[in-house]
């Protein structure tokens, strides 16, 4: 304490004195103040502190316990569609660690009821098909319980009874809209010559080829869905879940593909073909090679990995803008490359897809096994099935072996692709929930599917 100096005292050690003995009791008293709120206040003081650290490490807790069950859950669900016990940190195949880019998707991910698939998203490119086609497609989407978003693109002289099937059906319709390409003198040699290698019309084939999607016009228009894709959803504030990318022809669906006990979405699920296809195909190894060259071909796709096929992928709404942004990135470059731009294949994001995943320029992608997931893309074993009956849709009976089409089995069981009823299944027996490229199975299949009208679409 600072003790006040008096001026012109007679007896200053008298005031000093008595300024001594005040303060002293003074501080006598302030102590024993002290000691009664301290007595009082100390036990709720430690009663308060313990339940903020309580708060806090069961939330700590919860988190990590929420991002591990998210990520570990997936590891060992995805481990055993790969037939053992392998992780994601285990499976070369898979990310390896969480990181930024992993986690910001997972943290993403929607946690609404999982029969609810109501703020989710299914996006294709529609243009230039029939009303049976649309049908098919959106028809057996809604029947299968899905409430969610559909956004089809689709050409501005759309079948106005197409479009009013869709406007029924609660199709969110956007408009493509073409325009000239903007190509280099370069690029529009390119072009040329691979139209008159095809030996198609040259003046049809090569404006067809010279023709982009707006506002794109540096990408041909095969690869252009995938920014357009993105900028539709981009579009919908309301598309917060997770989202189907798909091809439209050749899909249906037999299941609500998010709802019905469907899991939850982490990350990116990008679909293996069946096992027989591997990397080393000519669909990906083929234009990888021209474009990157051997050695960082053989580097990513030595090791002849199971094939992904691009017309399917499934995501969160985040995970999903990550993915077509990616690759939108990747076939900008090789539109900038004559080794690399392939005017005259059709097919070759599939090449790109591959490649990007197995470079390791998804690490928020898994590969989900053929008939294991959401997806069952049908088409490679189909052929092989086909290619049984003289690689045609031809077939003895017009028939596959052990079909019973009076019964509904459109194909013998013994193949074990279907259930009794004709409906594709996983390999658990389950029926699919989306079945992708179906076509390859021809005529067998195409009468199934008519008499299903009213009941599957």
């Amino acid at each position: 304490f600072a003790c006040p100096l008096f001026s012109a005292s007679i007896h200053p050690s008298i005031h000093l004195a008595k300024n001594s003995e005040t303060l002293l009791e003074s501080s006598v008293e302030d102590t024993m103040k002290l000691t009664t709120i301290l007595k009082v206040s100390l036990p709720i003081l430690t009663v308060f502190m313990l339940s903020i650290t309580f708060y806090v490490v069961s939330n700590l807790k919860s988190c990590n316990d929420e991002l591990w069950n998210s990520d570990n859950g997936r590891s060992r669900e995805v481990g055993m569609m790969m037939g053992g016990g392998a992780s994601i940190n285990e499976n070369k195949h898979l990310p390896n660690t969480v990181n930024s880019s992993t986690r910001r998707h997972i943290i993403s991910s929607d946690n609404s009821p999982i029969n609810d698939s109501s703020d989710t998203t299914v996006m294709a490119m529609a243009s230039g098909y029939d009303l049976e086609t649309n049908k098919m497609f959106v028809g057996s989407l809604r029947k299968s319980g899905y409430k969610g978003h559909i956004i089809l693109a689709v050409k501005p002289d759309i079948d106005p009874e197409v479009k009013t099937y869709l406007e029924e059906n609660n199709v969110t319709i956007k408009f493509i809209k073409q325009m000239e390409c903007t190509y280099t003198k370069e690029q529009k040699q390119d072009v040329g010559e691979n139209e008159m290698n095809e030996g198609m019309d040259f003046d049809s084939a090569l404006k067809e080829a010279l023709t982009c999607l707006y506002p794109y016009p540096e990408l041909k228009q095969r690869w252009s869905r995938f920014p357009l894709l993105r900028d539709y959803l981009l579009e919908c504030k309301s598309c917060t879940g997770p989202v189907l990318v798909t091809d439209f022809r050749d899909a249906y669906f037999q299941r609500d593909p998010f709802g019905d006990n469907g899991h939850d979405i982490v990350g990116l699920e990008v679909f293996e073909e069946y096992h027989a296809q591997r990397t080393s195909h000519w669909l990906v190894d083929g234009p990888v090679r021209n474009c990157k060259g051997d050695k960082e071909t053989d580097t990513f796709l030595g090791e002849n990995h199971r094939m992904l096929c691009s017309g399917t992928t499934i995501g969160t709404r985040e995970a999903t803008l990550d993915y077509l942004r990616i690759m939108h990135g990747e076939m900008m470059k090789w539109m900038l490359d004559s080794k690399c731009r392939n005017h005259e294949m059709n097919g070759d994001d599939q090449s790109i897809h591959n490649y990007l995943f197995y470079a390791g320029r998804l690490p928020f992608a898994v590969a989900v096994p053929n008939r294991q997931g959401i997806v069952n893309t049908v088409g490679v074993q189909g052929s092989m099935i086909k290619k049984q009956y003289g690689g045609n849709y031809k077939m003895q009976k017009n028939e596959y072996q052990g079909a019973d089409e009076d019964n509904g089995q459109w194909i013998g069981i013994h193949y074990d692709v279907t259930d009794k009823e004709g409906y594709f299944t996983n390999s658990d027996g389950t029926r699919s929930r989306v079945v992708h490229q179906y076509d390859r199975y021809g005529d067998p299949l195409d009468r199934w599917l008519d008499k299903q009208e009213g009941i599957l679409w």
